[in-house]
């Protein structure tokens, strides 16, 4: 009977660890840019820090845009791109 009442507390333990440890994403990233379309946060397309201009497609406004290495930063993004980003734009 101990036995029984020991898995108990064990299969309690690990029964609802998924939405406990529910915590918010980091919102700081490595390499960001701000779009000079819209002027929000967003991520650049790089792993790396380039040594020539990137290319980037703003997630708000649809366009692509140019920018220079001095433009990338490491900082935190805007709360709009991720939550716009899911949305279909006619």
């Amino acid at each position: 009977m101990a036995a029984k009442s020991g898995c108990a507390h064990i299969r309690r333990l690990f029964a609802y660890t998924g939405d406990v440890w529910n915590l918010p994403q980091s919102r700081l990233c490595d390499y960001a840019i701000w779009c000079k379309g819209c002027g929000e946060a967003i991520p650049a397309p790089v792993e790396t820090m380039p040594d020539t201009w990137i290319v980037a497609l703003c997630p708000l406004c649809c366009e692509r845009r140019r920018y220079l290495p001095t433009d990338i930063f490491r900082g935190k993004l805007s709360h709009l791109p991720t939550s716009k980003v899911n949305r279909v734009r006619p």
